[in-house]
């Protein structure tokens, strides 16, 4: 879905788009060398942690932003907070991985779609469920950030080669915090708990 302002669509999208996808595109050549894995190690040690607080991270994001996108002082903008959470969820999700990730490829619309994998073992689905509503009704973005790695986790140890659109989380997360939110997390929920209720609706029509 695209998210416009006062009615024409923001080229600030497409270049949030492109920055998470320019930086896939530098790791992913080299991540099962040492270097490579150490960058995401480093990656993956900033969780938790201030944009401020992160240095090992500073040279792959700062590299890649265009200038106007860059914040002033101790000032974080939102495509740097979009660009570093997205970051820190593509580190986790290549930890141990060897597969080839290429963001723009995956047909995954958001990271509902990607989550709502996990509502197929229905002795967990509950659980799942509740996470997830808890993640998407957070009371800011810093405790969304938190709930939204915690799922990802699960993902991750639960699935075998998850689908993720990195690039079109990072622009998500880049709406959420230009007054987006509602917008962006009702999408999230529709792709999350669509492909259940179309399983519910067709065996019971199977049933009759």
């Amino acid at each position: 879905m695209k998210y416009e302002i006062g009615g024409a669509m923001d080229e600030e999208r497409k270049s949030v788009d492109a920055v998470m996808r320019k930086i896939i595109g530098e790791i992913e050549p080299i991540k099962t060398l040492g270097s490579g894995k150490a960058l995401l190690a480093g990656i993956r040690d900033s969780i938790g942690k201030e944009l401020t607080n992160a240095p090992q991270v500073w040279p792959l994001l700062f590299e890649n932003l265009p200038e106007e996108y860059l914040g002033d002082k101790a000032r974080i903008t939102a495509e740097e907070n979009a660009i570093y959470l997205s970051l820190q969820i593509y580190a986790l999700m290549q930890q141990g991985a060897s597969k080839s990730e290429r963001g723009e490829e995956k047909s995954t619309r958001n990271i509902g779609e990607s989550l709502r994998i996990l509502r197929g073992d229905e002795s967990k689905a509950k659980a799942m469920d509740e996470r997830f509503n808890t993640m998407v009704t957070a009371g800011s973005f810093e405790e969304l950030s938190h709930y939204l790695r915690q799922m990802v986790k699960i993902l991750k140890a639960n699935i075998d080669s998850p689908s993720v659109n990195y690039p079109k989380l990072a622009n998500d997360l880049f709406w959420m915090q230009k007054g987006k939110r509602d917008n962006i997390l009702m999408d999230w929920a529709r792709a999350y708990y669509q492909s259940f209720q179309k399983s519910t609706v067709e065996k019971e029509n199977t049933n009759e």
